[in-house]
């Protein structure tokens, strides 16, 4: 039953989206920002209209992917190329992360599956006790997972043997998706359904403190639902998380709330420039001090379009949005400067008697936008589209 009124909130909120809330127009940029496409590669069929946030990541000179259709793969980060791909049995929910020679992914079965990034063999499999649509964390010895039933737990690394778990109980609704955990020198720090971040000793996993972003109230679950969705985020001593119908707050590894303000979200927060950005959930962008939380401006050209999580790239922030447009912003004011359109190469087909522009037919039907969040590297601006399609941008001012 729960997983049916899930199904059915997601369902719900995906056709108010799409019916009265997107925006019909583009907002202005000043084109200040230059965006281009380095390479582009398919990685698999992409998550489509499924509600799946999967992201790459990058170690030295590799990028790891993966598909929602089971595809691993590692790429060369310079030109795209790929240096192995490993089909796994089940759909992939979540992933990637990776900490040596080890990558971590999770599939729809309940698996966490290890891989050695080297050739992309599966070194172990382990069951976890329901899905996992986040990626893992991990220290020197252990990985710890977080799953939908709103349990956290840890996994040895050498043989994917549970070593604890801890687990809250979930409410009737919750917002579809789950956050990281952050691994601390002795805690494992999470949000969950409840509205509330937990902090968990690393070694035994028993709760050591907790801070709640947001309390249930309403009449009905759908106006009691609340959620930390995102991961929270660990800079220079001091934890910042976001909930959903809640607050964004800064908080003391000692679980002291130092501040807080308004600022419902689905996603995390970004840090950077001495400032801390986060999409809220009706697509608008706030800028906080992180020193005292406080507000400084605030992007709402962008409301309605479905975006993501913004991710912060030298002095822009970038996000994409639910039509496929990838967008950038300045992080001093939040003035648009730059845009860029990400669909799939239109297909060559050869009719009789037509010129051969007509012979180019754009694809139809799918989900062209982009879910994932985007992943800032050295060489560019990592992009994987609900199409399947992995893409580095040059970004240039």
């Amino acid at each position: 039953m729960r997983l049916l009124l899930v199904l059915m909130m997601s369902a719900l909120v995906g056709a108010c989206s799409s019916q009265s809330v997107k925006s019909p127009t583009l907002p202005d940029t000043d084109g200040s920002v230059d965006l281009s496409v380095s390479w582009r590669a398919t990685l698999g069929n992409g998550p489509g209209s499924s509600y799946t946030r999967l992201k790459a990541v990058v170690q030295d000179d590799t990028v790891y992917a993966a598909d929602t259709s089971g595809i691993v793969s590692a790429l060369n980060i310079e030109n795209g190329r790929e240096r192995w791909s490993t089909q796994l049995d089940f759909a992939i929910l979540g992933g990637v992360s990776v900490a040596g020679e080890q990558l971590f992914v999770s599939t729809n079965d309940g698996s966490l599956v290890c891989l050695d990034t080297a050739t992309g063999d599966v070194v172990w499999i382990t069951q976890l006790s329901s899905e996992a649509v986040s990626p893992a964390s991990t220290d020197d010895a252990r990985v710890f997972v977080q799953t939908v039933d709103g349990r956290t737990s840890a996994f040895e690394r050498a043989d994917g043997k549970q070593a604890w778990s801890y687990q809250t109980a979930a409410p009737v609704l919750t917002v579809r998706g789950t956050g990281a955990p952050v691994v601390l020198e002795q805690l494992v720090v999470t949000g969950f359904a409840t509205g509330k971040v937990v902090a968990l000793d690393k070694a035994l996993g028993i709760p050591r403190w907790n801070v709640r972003l947001a309390s249930p109230d309403g009449r009905s679950e759908l106006e009691r639902l609340v959620d930390v969705d995102g991961a929270p985020i660990w800079d220079n001593g001091i934890l910042y998380a976001a909930a959903y119908h809640g607050k964004i707050a800064a908080i003391s590894q000692m679980g002291e709330t130092i501040w807080e303000e308004d600022g419902s979200s689905y996603t995390s927060p970004e840090l950077a420039l001495g400032s801390l950005y986060l999409t809220l959930e009706d697509d608008s962008i706030q800028s906080y001090d992180m020193v005292n939380g406080a507000k400084a401006w605030k992007q709402t050209a962008l409301t309605g379009r479905e975006v993501g999580q913004v991710t912060a790239i030298g002095t822009q922030l970038a996000v994409a949005d639910g039509e496929g447009y990838v967008h950038t912003m300045s992080q001093v004011d939040g003035h648009i400067t730059g845009r860029i359109l990400l669909r799939p190469r239109p297909i060559h087909m050869s009719f009789p008697n037509q010129g051969e522009a007509t012979n180019w037919r754009a694809l139809r039907g799918k989900d062209f936008g982009i879910r994932s969040t985007l992943v800032a590297t050295d060489a560019g601006l990592l992009v994987y589209t609900n199409t399947g399609e992995l893409l580095l941008l040059n970004v240039e001012s």
